[in-house]
């Protein structure tokens, strides 16, 4: 599937004649957009199986008179949005379109009985929504060459003119791919220009040979080794967190006020230190991005073919006290945003992603000896049953590693004629650990 990026630019505003224009056309168009919405939803039974831009022709049929479609049903369109441009009327009337196929899809589901609880209400159609419009190059924008400067369309007392506004931020795709038509964005206090690109993914390899695996924990953000296909570890590290110091501040700033407001029994309200709470969710976000970024660039470093973490989604932890430190760790671990991050800059580049079971990766030795017993005074580290004492991270993402390369393997593995079984490997039930690699290299 094709992938997309897009690179987000800062629209300077300066003056009042731009603020003012940029926000009359961002109200006009969503009104526009919630009165298609009522047309596409009432005509549904012939805009709904339309396809592709057969649903705009369809909608126009009834709202926009030419010279040879004089009559129309609905002249409150031409009456109320008087000489609206033809391309971004288009573009609302795919945008309203879409929103009345979404809901006409999970009123279908809910009628067909997918229902969270058997009491659940039906969906409804929202028709005021935020949504934002996309530009079509050269018919409602034109951008310079270095996108620093951008010739707008908007509506400007009552009119519709070009207007120049000055672009800044920085350019990561633009070039690289197909251009796709720019987006208008507004969060309530700065205007943003969109650019996307599509990109066509790299070729994938069959069977990886080596892999980058990943053990996300709590006080380590990611612990990772480079394996090979015969079980041998090329290079191996940790990943902190570089906003700790921050993150702790924060967190304990909400932990006082928290107990000065519930220390006479009164419940903490809705929205308490919510901007203490955005700052922490953005601290995350960029060490997810920046943690991503770097395991990415050592598996291009060290040539593996394949990233491989643990499948930890909907995992919920049961240690740690309630209002402990470790309760408040384990809720803000941001495992799954890692994660989504690591794969999406991996397809981006070409590297190959599973998330293998994670059971016992931890528990395990990687050299088969069996069930390992973690250290009550420092829980990073392990004795293996053999008495070696050994970092419980690394011992994990060797195991992840072993986990996944054993899946790219097991595809092209070919059982043997006499026992109809792979010729190596554990037995039903025993854990795959490093040392399995190790046997079935011996038995090849």
């Amino acid at each position: 599937m094709p992938i997309f990026r897009s690179d987000r630019l800062r629209i300077h505003a300066d003056s009042s004649a731009q603020r003012e224009a940029l926000g009359d056309t961002l109200v006009l168009y969503r009104r526009l957009v919630r009165d298609l919405m009522t047309v596409a939803f009432t005509h549904w039974p012939a805009v709904g199986p339309a396809k592709g831009n057969e649903a705009v022709a369809v909608i126009e049929g009834l709202i926009h008179p030419t010279s040879k479609r004089p009559c129309v049903r609905y002249r409150y369109f031409q009456n109320r949005y008087y000489k609206f441009p033809s391309y971004l009327r288009r573009v609302a009337i795919m945008d309203a379109v879409g929103q009345v196929r979404s809901f006409m899809s999970r009123y279908n589901d809910w009628l067909d009985g997918q229902r969270r609880t058997t009491h659940s209400r039906p969906p409804t159609l929202t028709a005021s929504t935020n949504t934002f419009p996309s530009l079509y190059g050269g018919q409602c924008i034109k951008l310079n060459e270095a996108a620093t400067q951008a010739f707008i369309k908007v509506r400007y007392r009552n009119d519709w003119i070009w207007m120049s506004f000055r672009l800044s931020g920085k350019l990561r795709y633009r070039g690289r791919g197909t251009a796709k038509s720019p987006l208008l964005t507004f969060n309530g206090k700065q205007w943003g220009l969109s650019l996307p690109e599509q990109f066509t993914p790299a070729t994938l390899t069959s069977t990886p040979k080596r892999v980058l695996s990943v053990d996300v924990g709590i006080n380590t953000a990611a612990t990772w080794a480079v394996v090979d296909d015969q079980g041998t570890v090329h290079a191996r590290g940790f990943l902190r967190r570089s906003d700790k110091d921050r993150e702790h501040r924060l967190i304990q700033r909400i932990r006082c006020k928290a107990r000065k407001h519930t220390r006479h029994g009164t419940h903490l309200p809705a929205g308490f230190c919510a901007r203490d709470h955005q700052r922490l969710k953005h601290l995350a976000d960029n060490q997810a991005h920046q943690i991503s970024r770097r395991l990415i660039n050592l598996a291009l470093e060290h040539e593996c073919q394949a990233v491989i973490a643990e499948n930890l989604k909907h995992w919920r932890p049961k240690a740690g006290r309630k209002r402990s430190p470790m309760k408040a760790k384990f809720h803000r671990w941001f495992h799954r945003m890692l994660i989504t991050r690591l794969q999406s800059k991996a397809q981006e580049i070409g590297l190959r992603t599973t998330l293998v079971y994670a059971r016992g990766t931890s528990a395990q030795a990687f050299d088969g000896s069996g069930t390992v017993k973690r250290d009550a005074n420092n829980y990073s580290l392990c004795t293996f049953a053999s008495g070696k004492r050994y970092h419980a991270d690394l011992n994990a993402a060797y195991n992840i590693a072993a986990r996944g390369l054993v899946y790219f393997q097991g595809r092209k593995r070919k059982p043997s004629a006499r026992e109809g079984q792979p010729k190596s490997g554990p037995t039903p039930g025993t854990p795959v650990t490093l040392s399995t690699l190790w046997l079935n290299t011996k038995a090849a």
